[in-house]
């Protein structure tokens, strides 16, 4: 750095977190020719955005819908990366789950009109996003401590070499993005840095969007809700899953539905195989015993990913996260310290929308900077 908020040429940036915000953050700078590094704690890129089954199917393990009519910045982004949206199956009527002793009765829902996905799974995005970003991503790479010094940030860093053994190495960059959960982020701020203080105060008690949920995708042969006349919609009062939706490809195959359990998570993980029963057991009651059993049912409990959740996330309340405090998308530490992911952002907090807006304004900042 040639002085406080301003960069040279050749100056270097890192992003922690290989998310959907962090990747299009690196994806934006590369276009800009600014130098840029993502380290990622899992071994795998996408964060909460994972496919369900392989990687061309179209049914996700994260979020599933965008809403192209209200969501700019997404259909900006769909575009630009050559993909495309469908419209989210809603014909017919949904099905009211009201008691446990007694089969769900048909029953007219509030309208899904104007809700899309991608085609290919949301994970399409990841992929596009991977699979033209040149920087370097290192997965495995686990942030154990940043600190700033002499106008840089030196960062301590876990990872596996190729014998599986851990070491300890450091990186050192001129400008810092964290595009982590909120409260991962929080844990990973140096304690000393009074400036910093109100921002991590407001990270440590954001909750991180699905952090308590569970998502379970469950495959069919046939859509054979729709050929009842069904949406595959379900409204539920006794779950174990509170809500159920198609999620079938554009063309209705691979057939699918997928949910989300309201029971708590440490009753989740207590239940162990018998969670899946009682989803069986709920699916029979709705859609009637003589219903075709299910191929396979996937569960994937974001409440215990590491690189995710904190105790406290999975205690949380599982609502939609409010929009934080201003501070939060503020440059910190002389223009060298930015907050992303989609918690972060003012607009669509939670949501894809949130974490390619958010992306979008630090790497504005970030180019802004580099031109000055």
């Amino acid at each position: 750095m040639t002085s406080a908020g301003t960069t040279e040429p050749g100056s270097s940036t890192t992003i922690i977190g290989a998310g959907l915000c962090g990747l299009a953050i690196a994806y934006r700078l590369q276009q800009a020719g600014i130098s840029t590094t993502v380290l990622e704690a899992n071994d795998f890129a996408g964060g909460r955005i994972q496919p369900a089954g392989d990687h061309d199917s179209h049914q996700d393990l994260g979020p599933t819908w965008v809403w192209p009519y209200a969501q700019p910045v997404v259909s900006q982004w769909v575009n630009e990366l050559g993909l495309t949206l469908f419209d989210q199956f809603d014909s017919g009527n949904g099905l009211f789950d009201r008691s446990a002793n007694e089969s769900a009765t048909p029953h007219p829902l509030p309208s899904q009109h104007g809700i899309a996905r991608i085609t290919g799974g949301t994970h399409s995005l990841i992929k596009k996003l991977v699979s033209n970003v040149a920087v370097p991503v290192k997965y495995n790479h686990v942030v154990t401590d940043c600190t700033p010094q002499d106008g840089r940030w030196h960062l301590q860093i876990k990872h596996s070499t190729e014998s599986e053994s851990q070491v300890t190495s450091t990186q050192i960059t001129d400008h810092l993005i964290f595009a982590t959960p909120p409260r991962l982020t929080a844990a990973m701020l140096p304690p000393n840095i009074t400036s910093l203080a109100e921002v991590r105060r407001t990270l440590e008690v954001a909750e991180t969007w699905m952090a308590p949920h569970a998502k379970i995708v469950v495959f069919y042969n046939t859509a054979f809700w729709r050929e009842a006349g069904l949406s595959g919609r379900v409204a539920s009062q006794v779950g174990p899953l509170t809500e159920i939706h198609d999620h079938s490809g554009p063309d209705g195959t691979p057939a699918a539905l997928f949910g989300f359990s309201g029971v708590p998570a440490n009753i989740r993980a207590e239940a162990g195989e018998h969670f899946v029963e009682a989803i069986q057991q709920q699916l029979a009651r709705c859609f009637g015993n003589d219903a075709p059993a299910p191929n396979k049912i996937i569960v994937k409990d974001w409440a215990f990913e590491q690189w995710t959740t904190t105790e406290a996330d999975r205690n949380g309340s599982g609502l939609h996260p409010p929009v934080l405090q201003e501070t939060v998308r503020q440059p910190h530490c002389d223009n060298s310290l930015w907050f992303a992911g989609s918690e972060t952002a003012a607009t669509g907090a939670g949501l894809i929308e949130g974490a390619l807006v958010r992306a979008d304004e630090v790497a504005q900042q970030l180019i802004k900077l580099s031109r000055a």
